[in-house]
């Protein structure tokens, strides 16, 4: 237990005592997970009250805070303790990372400069401004320095040591074994060194039998190894499971934020676990269970655990691996095998799945990993092979990332190319058009995806508590406004909330009787709300914010728009649908697969180049619709109704996850495997 965060401690004339020391150094030391960080936190704030100009208390406080996995206000907080102590390494370390993590990198860089001009004459310093370039990620002038340490202070044992160890992080595993080489026959080289060699040349030995042309194919070292631990599993033995029925499931993810993808996972689980304890089976399929979701974070401070009431209510149990314990590669495979030896060289992301999941999954009994999204299949699909869970379903949820650069990751494609030649690995997706482009981008048979539609429940028209009096207040200002066009989206990049304020300028130029409101927070609102207030339509936009209660906000709406550059199949056009609106989208990815053209809803020519004119005449078109067709708003709820209703989502679903519905994944796969192990590399 944290010590009790009390204040009987200290009185008003407290002094900073060794006392006080101690309990900063006990309480980090406790927080070792983001429960024990957000239990020991409210007690540092209280000592950082006390005693704001001591060093111990600043950084303490912020480490702490790190622990809680909280974003917002890290990098404000990192800078004041930097510019309260801007001599300390470590302050002036956390500033740079949460720099480069808010793409600051020149800004980073002059800070840098500032308290390490130059190139440092010290050792010490010398690695010092190394290892902050490597915050920055400034991955060049990392190396520069590293170097020109070795080259200036060649009796050192520790430049080489921390040179060998980034080379290995960055998976440059050849260049990382020669340093340590050198390092060992000076016959300085401390013990640790020796261990890293041997682990380093064992995994090396494993890649020249399984990658051979690894050194020269062009591919990160960290690639080849993760490619090549998923390839070991090409001939595993799956264990067998009762046929047609549901065993232990596991649906991961990386949180339960306000996502259409969280949201269909937890709905997903939710009825999943219901139908179990209720009637034990689903479309003839007995569900044994149990059900559990499981996920990196569910920081209530980043939002990570909005969805989280929807399977709570339902008596899902929830499992947050930030929180898990890690295991040593030697406690998940057995020893020296071909598995043990890849398992500490692969990317870090999976490293963190694999040391905290295979254990989660080994001690439940994980018949069925249902894992969702690019990132979390990074994380857990690793684990799953490793853990021996015999069936895992990849669900993909949107086009595919190297569509989409800002969320690109190197390991991508060979994870899945290599994953698709698993016996037991399926692969899912809620629309055609992101099935599709998965399959040009991995040539893979469109055979190997099975479509499963989004099940979308509407949402209840009632109002919070505050949403009254806005939506009246809003009313006042805009009276006489005949339509009123709407929007639900994350205020974010991949949405193009500014390219929806400049719509809004041309319809309200266009019909200067309409009014907006535009429900959804992100990143971007306070540039959206500039641009609104520059173009002068500020007063016609309710800018509600994040919301609970969006079906009160959708019966306001006349018409719905959505302009996303990147969709999956996405739930709020579904939603729009079930309360009445017609809508209009962009159709990127599987957005026109919510909508019948030109009965429910219609698209605009491109994605990209939106035509605001034809967009505006577009919109006005179903709002005209809506008007002259009392029975329209009923037509578009009965339709979305019969294609996205929930029951209909959970029964394809099971099909899928029992087994009973295969897509191509398991067929002809023999004359793809070239690879054997023994089943004796998994330890069971």
């Amino acid at each position: 237990m944290v010590r009790d965060t009390g204040h009987a401690w200290f009185s008003g004339t407290d002094v900073y005592s060794q006392a006080v020391r101690d309990e900063c150094t006990d309480l980090v030391k406790r927080a070792d997970n983001v429960e024990t960080a957000q239990v020991a936190l409210p007690r540092l704030k209280y000592l950082l009250s006390r005693f704001p100009g001591e060093l111990d208390v600043n950084l303490s406080h912020a480490l702490v805070a790190e622990m809680t996995r909280v974003r917002e206000g890290m990098l404000e907080l990192w800078t004041e303790v930097h510019e309260k102590f801007p001599d300390n390494y470590r302050a002036l370390q956390y500033r740079l990372r949460w720099l480069s993590r808010h793409q600051r990198v020149a800004e980073g860089r002059e800070i840098l400069e500032r308290h390490y001009p130059d190139l440092p004459c010290e050792e010490d310093r010398r690695l010092s401004k190394a290892e902050l370039f490597v915050e920055l990620r400034e991955i060049d002038s990392a190396k520069a320095l590293f170097v020109s340490a070795l080259a200036d202070f060649p009796a050192s044992r520790n430049a080489p040591l921390l040179y060998a160890r980034r080379l290995r992080e960055w998976g440059e595993l050849t260049e990382a074994l020669a340093v340590l080489d050198r390092l060992l026959a000076s016959g300085q080289a401390p013990r640790n060194a020796l261990a890293m060699a041997q682990e380093l040349r064992k995994g090396m030995e494993v890649l020249d039998r399984h990658a051979p042309d690894w050194r020269t194919c062009g591919m990160p070292a960290r690639i080849v190894v993760l490619k090549a631990a998923i390839d070991l599993f090409r001939d595993r033995s799956v264990r067998p499971m009762a046929p047609g029925q549901l065993g232990s499931i596991s649906l991961i993810t990386g949180s339960l934020g306000t996502g259409g993808a969280e949201r269909q996972l937890a709905r997903t689980a939710a009825r999943l676990e219901r139908t179990r304890r209720e009637s034990g089976s689903i479309a003839g399929r007995p569900i044994r269970g149990p059900v559990q979701v499981v996920v990196k974070s569910l920081s209530r401070r980043n939002n990570h655990d909005f969805f989280l009431p929807m399977i709570a209510c339902e008596q899902v149990e929830a499992y947050q691996i930030d929180n898990m314990t890690p295991a040593r590669p030697a406690e998940l495979a057995a020893e020296d095998s071909d598995l043990r030896h890849l398992l500490p060289l692969v990317p870090a992301h999976a490293t963190f799945g694999t040391q905290r999941l295979v254990e989660h999954f080994r001690r439940h009994g994980t018949d069925i990993a249902y894992i969702w999204q690019d990132g979390a299949v990074l994380f857990a699909a690793l684990a799953a092979l490793v853990a021996g869970v015999p069936r895992i379903v990849l669900n993909v949820r949107g086009l595919p990332p190297v569509l989409r650069p800002h969320l690109f990751r190197g390991e991508y494609e060979p994870m899945y190319r290599a994953l698709a030649q698993i016996p037991g690995v399926e692969f899912m997706s809620n629309s055609h058009a992101a099935a599709k482009a998965y399959c040009d981008w991995l040539g893979l048979s469109p055979e190997r995806f099975t479509i499963v539609h989004n099940g979308v429940e509407h949402l209840p028209p009632e109002p919070n508590e505050t949403d009254e009096e806005r939506w009246q207040k809003f009313d006042r200002r805009t009276a006489g406004a005949t339509e009123t066009i709407g929007g639900v989206f994350r205020i974010d990049v991949d949405k193009r909330p500014e390219l929806w304020i400049d719509f809004v300028r041309a319809y309200h130029e266009a019909r200067p009787n309409a009014r907006f409101v535009l429900v959804g927070s992100g990143p971007l609102l306070p540039r959206v709300r500039q641009r609104a207030a520059e173009l002068g339509i500020a007063d016609r936009i309710l800018f509600v914010g994040r919301s609970a209660s969006v079906g009160y906000w959708l019966a306001k709406m006349d018409a719905f728009v959505l302009l996303s550059r990147f969709e999956g199949l996405p739930n709020v056009l579904i939603e729009a649908q079930l309360a009445g609106i017609p809508v209009v989208s962009t159709p990127a990815g599987g957005a026109c697969e919510t909508f019948s053209p030109g009965v429910t809803g219609l698209a605009t020519d491109t994605v990209e180049a939106v035509d605001l004119e034809a967009l505006c005449a577009k919109v006005g078109h179903v709002v005209d619709w809506r008007r002259s067709d009392p029975d329209l708003a009923d037509r578009i709820r009965q339709i979305a109704s019969e294609r996205f209703s929930t029951t209909r989502m959970v029964k394809q679903t099971v099909k899928i996850l029992a087994g009973s519905q295969p897509s191509a994944s398991s067929k002809n796969m023999k004359k793809h495997r070239n690879v054997r192990i023994k089943s004796s590399i998994v330890k069971q």
